[in-house]
């Protein structure tokens, strides 16, 4: 029988999922980011990057630029890892970790084949958003081109992190279709169900704001694997609440009741 799907219902299927699985999923966050903490603080200082880039030094930019590239494949990696423990707790009652490792690497060349279809497209956006503003820039006053500059961004933001926690929850159920299928999916759910995807974006953003002004005024190292533990937590929760979202949207297109999978996620 179908029923309608609205915000409030994937968002309280989607708490209750997290809320029933929430210690097995701090640890397993917890434990990825300790990893990658100690990973990066072993690699890279970033008090010495700081300081060569502050003084022109030449071979600042080259080391930033390498920490950024190992901090992104470190993220995708914890990514992979997350959307394969989701579709397990999906799947079964308890971690299984051939389930997981199972998913691991497809997930990770998903996330893969997003991120560079975007490294792509965002240069191209930005010159042309460069130009777009230094035109309007010589047209309407120069505080009236900030605040829309702001706008842009942030509607831009949104946008962007809407679609790439939409593919991480299209990925995070196993698919025959081919990866340009998936990100082609990816685009028209998120622009078909904008009225799902902006107020979770919303407090998705919101909550980011206000854990990285807390990180970024302590200094404890503890905290400082606590707080992307918790953003970890959310992410988790965003996809998900996509994942969730995909699969009532699915299920609702038929009489039929939905898979047994799809109901495990609200248990």
């Amino acid at each position: 029988m179908k029923t309608e799907v609205s915000f409030s219902i994937v968002f309280s299927q989607t708490a209750n999922f997290i809320r029933n699985r929430f210690w097995p999923i701090a640890l397993i966050s917890f434990l990825l980011n300790l990893v990658a903490s100690l990973l990066l603080k072993n690699t890279f200082d970033i008090a010495i990057i700081t300081q060569l880039l502050q003084v022109g030094n030449p071979s600042g930019f080259p080391l930033l630029l390498k920490m950024v590239i190992i901090k992104s494949v470190l993220f995708m990696i914890i990514d992979a890892i997350l959307i394969a423990v989701i579709y397990n707790y999906s799947v079964n009652d308890y971690l299984n970790t051939n389930t997981v490792f199972s998913r691991i690497l497809p997930n990770a060349l998903n996330i893969i084949g997003f991120q560079l279809i975007f490294l792509i497209i965002l240069p191209v956006i930005f010159l042309l958003g460069i130009l777009i503003f230094m035109i309007l820039g010589m047209i309407i006053p120069k505080v009236l081109t900030i605040l829309l500059f702001a706008i842009v961004a942030l509607v831009f933001a949104i946008f962007f992190n809407a679609l790439y926690y939409n593919f991480c929850g299209l990925i995070t159920q196993p698919k025959t279709k081919s990866f340009f299928e998936k990100f082609a999916e990816c685009n028209r759910s998120t622009l078909t169900h904008w009225r799902f995807a902006l107020p979770m974006m919303l407090i998705y953003l919101l909550i980011v704001v206000i854990i990285s002004l807390l990180n970024g005024a302590s200094n404890n190292i503890f905290l400082s694997v606590i707080y992307p533990t918790i953003i970890t937590i959310l992410n988790v929760f965003t996809i998900c609440f996509f994942y969730r979202l995909n699969m009532l949207l699915i299920s609702n297109k038929s009489t039929f009741e939905p898979p047994q999978q799809n109901n495990n996620l609200i248990v």
